[in-house]
């Protein structure tokens, strides 16, 4: 079975409810809760999650939304290590990468997951050469 790494972006077209990504992120997410699907993804998404749903003014919904995350069964939510640590601040230097998507990034690597699953086309093209992209509706 095919192993995913799950950006925060695809987490948060579905909190959102995000118009052009909504269906396609609910239906891969329900895929990976259905076991049609392995995933995982850092801690660093609940951390990039909680922010962000905060920031946008929904303070009382940041504990809901990373619940949401968390019961998604087949997802993985991985702590960063040191191995992780260093070489996503390889990426950081080498690729222009922000710190988060680093982490991201060397997670996706150090777990050997097969394809890295985002909608945001930015950080497709920065790590394409070092793992295959996918957006949800092309799995």
């Amino acid at each position: 079975m095919t192993v995913y790494y799950v950006d925060t972006n695809i987490f948060l077209n579905v909190i959102y409810r995000e118009q052009r990504f909504y269906e396609n992120s609910r239906n891969f997410l329900q895929k990976v809760h259905d076991g049609e699907h392995q995933a995982l993804t850092s801690s660093i998404t609940l951390l990039e999650v909680a922010l962000d749903v905060e920031e946008s003014g929904y303070l009382a919904l940041v504990d809901k939304a990373i619940a949401s995350i968390e019961d998604i069964r087949n997802l993985d939510v991985v702590s960063l290590d040191k191995t992780m640590t260093k070489q996503a601040a390889t990426f950081v230097i080498k690729d222009d990468l922000t710190v988060h998507d680093a982490y991201h990034l060397a997670t996706a690597l150090c777990h050997k997951a097969e394809a890295f699953v985002t909608s945001d086309d930015e950080i497709q093209r920065k790590i394409g050469r070092y793992i295959k992209t996918m957006i949800p509706e092309k799995i």
